[in-house]
């Protein structure tokens, strides 16, 4: 499995505050600059903590750095403030403060796309169901299948296993191996006579029934940071269906360098209730 971002809404959290802020701001948001709009937001020590490395794992600036870069959502010379650590804070004052109330419609605002290479068809059933999200799925109807890649189940090749079915479970060595082969032997049946079909002329749209679930494929996902937040919080937890779990924890990592206010304070807190 890989998992890419291939574009993101670019200084997410600051339009998440700005937005939030306009809901107290008696003019037009546009019309002053971020430090001006965030200036009554309170804070404490607690939002100075760990900033260094909250924003560390960034690739470009994102907020107001705390090495004072400054990103290209600010219109004012970063020479002007007296302590740049100060709007870190109050931004995170602010972000944490609304998620903690449930006020979530903040996030609805920023945009990410991923790029998900390698996950069965099973895991493409669970993950379309999120209906805030849009997808584009790599078509079993004009992509030829025939050298395409396999999901081996986690309980066939991992020394123990845990479903909600069944709970944790060992298969022991030999009968793991054993029903590894079969299940390999199982698929290659099908992608040859999947081949098969397509080289004697059965059109890839018919051929494609032959092929298991666990048939890999690629997805594109778009959706909103809010959309993001309900999808790891449910696909993250530990009865979740290991591939899709594994998706989640994936999607995770990229969200902290997006979001990372956002996803480090989720990631102490969760899960959460919180709907799509």
């Amino acid at each position: 499995m890989e998992v890419e971002v291939i574009s993101k809404t670019e200084d997410a959290e600051l339009l998440v505050c700005k937005a939030g802020r306009g809901d107290y701001y008696d003019g037009f948001i546009d019309d002053v600059s971020y430090i001006d709009i965030m200036e009554p937001v309170q804070y404490d020590d607690s939002h100075v903590e760990g900033l260094p490395d909250l924003l560390a794992p960034l690739e470009t600036p994102t907020a107001y750095r705390v090495d004072q870069q400054v990103s290209s959502y600010m219109n004012g010379d970063i020479e002007s403030l007296d302590n740049v650590t100060e709007v870190e804070a109050k931004t995170r004052a602010f972000i944490e403060k609304q998620l903690s109330r449930g006020h979530f419609g903040l996030w609805e605002h920023p945009q990410i796309t991923f790029a998900i290479k390698g996950v069965s068809r099973s895991l493409m059933a669970q993950i379309t169901r999120h209906r805030h999200l849009s997808f584009d799925v790599q078509s079993m109807r004009y992509v030829d299948f025939s050298d395409a890649d396999f999901i081996t189940p986690a309980s066939l090749h991992e020394s123990t296993h845990v479903s909600r079915e069944l709970g944790l479970s060992d298969l022991g060595e030999s009968t793991r191996t054993e029903w590894r082969e079969k299940y390999n032997d199982h698929m290659d049946t099908a992608f040859d006579l999947y081949t098969s079909m397509v080289s004697d002329g059965v059109p890839k749209e018919d051929a494609r029934m032959v092929l298991p679930i666990g048939t890999s494929v690629n997805i594109t996902v778009s959706g909103n940071a809010r959309s993001f937040l309900h999808l790891v919080n449910l696909r993250g937890k530990a009865d979740a269906q290991w591939e899709i779990r594994e998706l989640a924890e994936e999607m995770l990592e990229e969200l902290f360098v997006w979001m990372p206010y956002t996803f480090n304070w989720y990631e102490s807190n969760r899960p959460h209730k919180i709907s799509p």
